[in-house]
């Protein structure tokens, strides 16, 4: 079996900062959820309709994985592979929560819609993009 040598990328520090902003918000909201995901969402103004434990409990846990997975991916292991696959399964995560939002009229507006983008998306298209680009120089 023959492995080959990830290519040694130049990340400026400042990249840094729009992923730890993700991660952070990920980490804070996957551990909100998971302790009081019911109070997490009558915070935010949603109504859940008093969804089981089991339900909020499973969110929860798939926002920690997917928090873990860009604390290894970004943090620990820091390979581009391993950045980029972080970077992209949070985007993923983000898209179907807002497919989800607009589905169940979470999301009314074109506000809630600007929101999710300058929020969320939009850091993390912008990490993706600076991340390829060094990637290639």
């Amino acid at each position: 079996m023959k492995t080959r040598a990830v290519k040694s990328v130049d990340i400026p520090r400042w990249w840094f900062i729009l992923p730890a902003y993700l991660t952070l918000w990920t980490l804070l909201f996957s551990i909100y959820s998971y302790f009081d995901g019911n109070g997490m969402m009558k915070a935010f103004g949603i109504d859940t309709g008093g969804a089981s434990d089991f339900i909020m409990l499973n969110s929860a846990g798939r926002y920690l994985a997917l928090a873990l997975v860009m604390v290894f991916g970004i943090w620990v292991f820091r390979t581009v592979h391993s950045i980029l696959l972080a970077l992209i399964g949070r985007l993923t995560m983000d898209i179907l929560d807002l497919v989800v939002g607009l589905q169940t009229h979470v999301i009314t507006d074109s506000n809630g819609i600007i929101q999710s983008f300058l929020m969320f998306l939009l850091p993390n298209l912008i990490s993706i993009y600076l991340l390829i680009r060094f990637y290639r120089r």
